[in-house]
């Protein structure tokens, strides 16, 4: 499953919506990755470690972040080790550009896909999201959602450029999946589910989609 939302992570808005999507899992276990604030400052990373900490414990699962900041410690023993146990990875925010350049063809890249393919969650948030479409606002993204380019933090008023900006470079060449806060876009083998309070919007050429938290949609919106 690849679960994704526009910003909110780890914030007490987003518990609940959280605990919904443990629930699909058996027995949880998440690693968490601050690794797209890489290129920022040691307080910063901090931050996202010690909300990440904070968020899995009161929702009572195992649970371990790593300050994995660039490619070779994603990809040291320790962590593959960890990987291969894991059944639910977090990326938050930061540089989705620098993010993508740390696990693009990998061996960590290669165990998160084995996750995916045995029905664990790849979740992202912000930069974390924006890595999952198969484009970027500059350069391709991981492709986990197909034909789309990812947009987070929508509705925001401060990231409206963003909006406006990629719906002109890109309009008719990607489904624009745009995130609202504290909601989650989960691409499973057999459908699409929203989960959370606010409402996920899909827009192509001159089509705009509003779909609602708690509600299910076809696949084929996927579709060019």
């Amino acid at each position: 499953m690849i679960s994704i939302t526009g910003s909110g992570e780890y914030l007490d808005s987003i518990r609940n919506v959280d605990a919904e999507l443990l629930n699909k899992l058996k027995d949880p276990y998440v690693l968490t990755f601050p690794t797209a604030a890489g290129q920022e400052s040691s307080s910063r990373i901090d931050y996202w470690s010690d909300l990440a900490n904070e968020h899995f414990s009161k929702l009572g699962v195992r649970h371990k972040d790593f300050q994995a900041l660039d490619s070779e410690a994603l990809n040291s023993s320790e962590i593959l080790q960890e990987v291969e146990k894991a059944n639910f990875i977090y990326f938050s925010g930061g540089s989705p550009n620098y993010l993508y350049s740390q696990i693009v063809n990998t061996s960590f890249h290669e165990l998160i896909l084995t996750i995916h393919k045995e029905n664990g969650i790849l979740a992202g948030c912000s930069a974390g999201a924006m890595i999952m479409g198969e484009k970027m606002i500059k350069g391709t993204g991981l492709g986990f959602i197909k034909n789309s380019l990812i947009i987070p933090h929508y509705g925001e008023s401060f990231y409206s450029w963003l909006t406006n900006t990629v719906k002109l470079l890109n309009r008719g060449k990607y489904k624009l999946i745009c995130l609202e806060k504290d909601t989650y876009f989960v691409l499973t083998e057999n459908e699409i589910e929203i989960i959370g309070k606010q409402k996920v919007h899909i827009i192509f050429k001159d089509q705009h989609d509003t779909y609602q938290g708690n509600s299910t949609i076809s696949l084929d919106v996927l579709k060019l």
